[in-house]
């Protein structure tokens, strides 16, 4: 472990970027309904995002759990405090930590940043007699995990750069980054986990990097770290190879085996380009140890957004793609995409979907829910609401792995106060009707049916997968859904023996849905 004095670098990606019960009518893909409503009761008889100016934002990347439940920022009204991080369901609200407690006291004050996972658990920003750090929310206590002014594992003490947004898995383990230093010139800034109740390092600055040299950590804000159910824990960095060579930025997952590169500025990727030099991706990482990330590009796009699966980095949309709403995909480089600091983070569930933000046009923002394969609209500003309500903007969001997508929209009315917290369901697909057709002494097996997602929806006889698919262009529909999807498989003579009933299904890969079997006899 190699410590480097300290130089806390602003976490600048190349670009400065300044920051400037209805239901939706949406396309077939999703049905959206209002987890949280402007006016809705707080849990302490206010009212949500009801004041003048009011705001409110989903900021952890791992904020909607499987059970459906959402931990956000609120500004209210009514309450003696008018702020504070909530956990929200359909049928329950509960406030986590108030964000205006006296900072000489002994509560707990809540800062914006929080992630849940599926048993309630929460891992927060906060802060108690002035010290601010990591909190660990579990079984209605709340724990401090790290603060500034505590020891850290390694002989330093948390102090600097204060802490990234702490990740918290399923097994109660959580991931952050912090700088550190023992007040004699030693610096230990780095990505620290918590797990059984003991805190330990990740990765130092200092340390060994798989492509040579050294790891670079003394960044401001903090560096994130995320961590998967397996203890794997993604990261970013800068890496120093050799003095007389230009520092790389980069990607990279700790696992059992030790540390990977994940990808790092200067790598190739599938769309003719490359991670454009000097700049540093953004990412997310699944139980399977797949990692989504968003980069700079050079070459034909300038921003786009991949996924690494294995040591094989798939394209899901470059800037200048076409979408499923018609036109192309902007730069992803735009102040009203902005994150934390540049890009929109990209989420990516256990099932290998990808949830991002971007711009169609260069006007209409959407939120998109995609694979290497298929692109799925979940909602787009111009939605309309059965209130009447127009969506002006969709701000934060999250993801989790039933594809359920939670984001913020605000409307043309009240623009400073948004409409509310809104959760899309992807719908199950339906089958309609089956035929089987000869076409050219080739069998053609056509369902027509609903919700089916283009390039992505696969026909099962009796539970097994057809091969040869095809999404016929005059039945998709606007937003990347289809009424039809037919197969050619050259095994269709066997799977539909002539006078015996078989069952149809259909299954959406993306969304994890499958259809009610139908029977069909040839």
């Amino acid at each position: 472990m190699k410590g480097t004095s300290r130089a806390i670098r602003l976490l600048i990606f190349l670009v400065v970027i300044t920051q400037a019960v209805p239901v939706l009518a949406q396309g077939n893909g999703f049905s959206v309904s209002p987890l949280v409503k402007r006016g809705d009761p707080t849990p302490g008889g206010g009212r949500f995002f009801d004041c003048n100016d009011c705001s409110g934002r989903i900021y952890g990347a791992h904020a909607l759990n499987n059970s459906g439940s959402l931990v956000f920022w609120a500004e209210t009204t009514g309450d003696a405090c008018i702020q504070g991080l909530f956990i929200v369901s359909s049928s329950t609200s509960k406030l986590l930590a108030p964000g205006c407690v006296d900072p000489s006291s002994t509560a707990y004050n809540g800062g914006n940043y929080a992630n849940l996972n599926d048993s309630g658990q929460a891992a927060f920003h906060g802060s108690r007699s002035i010290a601010g750090g990591i909190i660990l929310y579990s079984q209605d206590q709340l724990t401090p995990i790290a603060t500034t002014g505590d020891p850290t594992p390694v002989g330093t003490i948390f102090k600097g750069c204060g802490f990234s947004d702490p990740v918290v898995n399923n097994r109660g383990e959580i991931a952050f980054g912090a700088c550190s230093d023992d007040d004699n010139g030693r610096f230990a800034d780095g990505i620290f986990l918590y797990s059984s109740s003991i805190l330990r390092p990740v990765v130092l600055d200092g340390d060994p990097s798989p492509i040579g040299g050294f790891f670079v950590l003394n960044f401001f804000p903090a560096l994130d770290g995320f961590i998967n159910d397996k203890g794997d824990v993604l990261f970013q960095s800068g890496v120093i190879l050799d003095s007389n060579v230009k520092e790389k930025y980069g990607l990279f997952l700790a696992t059992s085996d030790g540390i990977k590169k994940v990808v790092v500025d200067g790598d190739p990727l599938p769309n003719e380009t490359i991670v454009f030099p000097g700049s540093l991706g953004i990412g997310d990482i699944n139980d399977k140890s797949e990692v989504v990330f968003t980069v700079l590009l050079q070459g034909k796009a300038d921003t786009g957004i991949f996924l690494k699966s294995g040591e094989t980095i798939h394209k899901i949309m470059a800037q200048g793609d076409p979408t499923p709403i018609g036109g192309t995909f902007s730069t992803l480089n735009d102040p009203d995409l902005i994150d934390r600091y540049l890009f929109a983070r990209p989420r990516l569930n256990h099932n290998g979907a990808v949830l991002f933000k971007a711009k169609v046009d260069g006007a209409r923002i959407g939120l998109f829910l995609a694979s290497s394969n298929a692109l799925l609209k979940v909602a787009t500003t111009g939605d309309q609401l059965s209130s009447g309500e127009t969506i002006r903007l969709i701000d934060s969001f999250a993801l989790n792995d039933h594809g359920q997508v939670a984001f913020f929209a605000y409307g043309k009315k009240d623009r400073r106060k948004p409409l509310g917290v809104f959760l899309a369901k992807p719908r199950e697909p339906q089958i309609t009707k089956i035929k089987l057709k000869g076409k050219q002494d080739v069998l053609e097996l056509r369902v027509n049916g609903a919700a089916m997602i283009t390039n992505d929806t696969v026909i099962e006889i009796n539970g097994v997968p057809l091969g040869r698919l095809d999404y016929p262009a005059d039945f998709r529909e606007d937003g990347g859904t289809t009424r039809q999807v037919t197969s050619r498989d050259t095994q269709l003579e066997q799977r539909l023996p002539v006078g015996q009933s078989v069952q149809v299904t259909v299954y959406n890969p993306l969304t994890n849905q499958r259809s009610a079997p139908k029977s069909f006899v040839r």
